[in-house]
């Protein structure tokens, strides 16, 4: 399929493929192994933004033989600092409906360190962020509040949580003015669609609101849902501690009463998990937000997570009935044909979108269609689901086959005790949480662990991709964990989305989330004290930096082949 979303071009032995993500861009190269002799020290990019003429070199943190400005970390021009990879992640500041043109070199070094260039390809993407104009939008939150990013442009601020020892419901009494900027950073994505919805409400007050809300702990979200009064309608998870008198969603339930609202508290087996606000006008369903991020100062700012949008009336519709199912009987959901299929919401050559909804009497019906995706997977499987660890059903012994397997594949979880994280080749292919500390090496600054007290989930994504860029491209998302016990024990849903576009996001998505802690995890073992340089030409019987990436059945052999196919 024709697609704005992935474009690649070729000349003199270099090839360059661009891949569109949520705003921001994969890049992926390849160079002609003749053409990669050991003078071969990496790739420059540079990039040209939407209404500039001015090309403006993408940098990097690592060079031949200075440590960056610590204060600049990505001190670096990539024209005089390749980078020595074979893709790379550009997150625009400024993302502008228009192309961005790229203009990709191979960069060669001599034996007295000088450097000169190559092949030159130059190719342009539009990072315009709607992910299928007129029906759906994928939006991530940042999930870097433990990054150099993070550190670098905000210092660690810690102040965004509040203080260790809080109470649950300190968070709706916390002052988040002094930290918008923090906020709308982390935040990214999820934040703005939120914030959108919420307005479009506020703007029309012939619109109503149905939310199904399992955590309910940041403060702003919860005051514009106040101002919608007797527009409101929300089910609230009261399972466990969320079920206390002090917890926030009690206190939240109980302002929202206050403010009129029609609020019911409920839970399943387990907890009413559903993170979904359904917009209504004149009583007909028109709109839905759904996906993994929960309502809460750290879903939102400091755990990895996404949500989607459609605008689609039949979709909508769909989880309209969700909610009225719920709102009139949950105890006998399971029962309710709701529960019983997945249900087809769209139909069209190359896009196709089905929903399954839990509780169900049996996790066969949404977990082994997940299971099959990954057996019958031809090239690549990618995924970052949170409790991977604890999964039981058909889901974990598929991704414990494929840890046994060569078909390429990444994933993240937040913990990976019990796990195997190793393929055959002895590459890591699954790679938990873990961060920087006061070990970090040269060039990179001790990172803040996005944390108050105690342990807490970073990784909250709940997703998975086969063959993002293949014959027929799967993507499984939503609010479910994909554990046997929480699809016949949770409020849940779960969708399946065939469409080319639509994996690319979330399949960028996971190599941004694996190589971000892949490379931490990676330091946490080897407790790396030493600075961190580019490699220059090897010394004779020396290898070459690149020289696992052209090596046969090697991870990085088939991840170089893999993006830029």
């Amino acid at each position: 399929m024709a697609s704005i979303f992935e474009r690649k071009e070729s000349a003199n032995g270099l090839s360059f493929k661009i891949y569109r993500g949520e705003g921001l861009a994969l890049l992926a190269f390849d160079l002609d192994e003749d053409q990669a002799g050991d003078d071969f020290v990496g790739f420059s990019v540079e990039v040209k933004y939407p209404g500039s003429t001015h090309w403006g070199a993408l940098k990097n943190r690592l060079h031949f033989e200075y440590l960056p400005d610590l204060e600049h970390s990505r001190s670096f021009r990539s024209t005089e600092a390749p980078f020595q990879k074979f893709r790379w992640i550009h997150a625009p500041t400024v993302v502008k409906k228009e192309e961005f043109r790229y203009r990709v070199m191979a960069c060669y070094m001599n034996r007295a360190g000088k450097l000169r260039t190559g092949a030159k390809v130059e190719n342009a993407i539009s990072l315009e962020p709607q992910t299928i104009n007129g029906f759906l939008n994928v939006g991530f939150t940042r999930g870097f509040a433990s990054s150099q990013a993070y550190t670098t442009r905000f210092n660690n601020e810690s102040r965004i949580l509040p203080v260790p020892g809080s109470p649950a419901a300190a968070s709706l009494d916390h002052n988040m003015a002094p930290y918008e900027a923090n906020y709308d950073w982390l935040g990214f994505e999820v934040r703005r669609m939120i914030i959108d919805i919420l307005n479009q409400l506020a703007d029309d007050p012939s619109l109503t609101l149905d939310a199904l809300i399992y955590e309910c702990k940041e403060p702003d979200i919860l005051r514009r849902l106040e101002s919608l009064q007797s527009r409101l309608r929300a089910i609230i998870d009261d399972h466990g501690e969320q079920g206390k008198a002090e917890s926030a969603e009690t206190i939240s339930a109980n302002r929202l009463m206050a403010a009129n609202a029609q609020v019911k508290r409920m839970h399943f087996g387990r907890q009413q998990h559903n993170k979904v606000l359904i917009v209504r006008k004149n009583g007909r369903p028109i709109r839905v937000l759904t996906g993994s991020t929960n309502y809460s100062l750290r879903g939102l700012y400091i755990q990895a997570n996404n949500a989607l949008v459609f605008d689609d009336k039949a979709v909508a519709e769909k989880y309209g009935e969700l909610f009225d199912a719920y709102w009139s009987s949950p105890k006998k959901f399971r029962q309710n044909p709701l529960a019983r299929q997945w249900w087809t919401v769209r139909e069209k050559n190359d896009s196709r979108v089905s929903l399954c909804f839990s509780p169900h009497s049996n996790s066969s019906l949404p977990l082994d269609p997940i299971a099959r995706a990954i057996e019958n997977a031809e090239s690549s499987v990618l995924y970052s689901i949170v409790f991977l660890n604890q999964l039981t059903g058909s889901v974990r012994k598929a991704l414990d086959k494929l840890m046994k397997e060569s078909i390429f594949s990444y994933g993240v979880a937040q913990r990976v005790s019990g796990l195997s994280v190793y393929k055959p080749d002895g590459s890591r292919g699954l790679v938990p949480f873990a961060y920087l500390s006061n070990n970090a090496p040269e060039p990179f600054k001790s990172e803040w662990s996005g944390q108050t007290t105690g342990h807490s989930n970073m990784v909250h994504h709940k997703f998975l991709i086969t063959d993002f860029n293949g014959r027929r491209p799967i993507v499984y998302t939503g609010s479910s964990n994909m554990a046997a016990g929480g699809e016949k024990s949770n409020g849940d849903n779960l969708i399946c989305i065939e469409d080319r576009r639509v994996a690319i996001v979330y399949a960028i998505e996971a190599v941004r989330m694996f190589d971000h802690f892949h490379f931490r995890a990676k330091l946490h073992k080897d407790n790396a004290r030493q600075p961190l340089r580019l490699s220059k030409p090897p010394a004779p019987g020396e290898e070459p930096w690149f020289s696992q990436y052209y090596q046969t059945g090697h991870i990085k052999e088939r991840d170089r082949k893999l993006f830029i196919r």
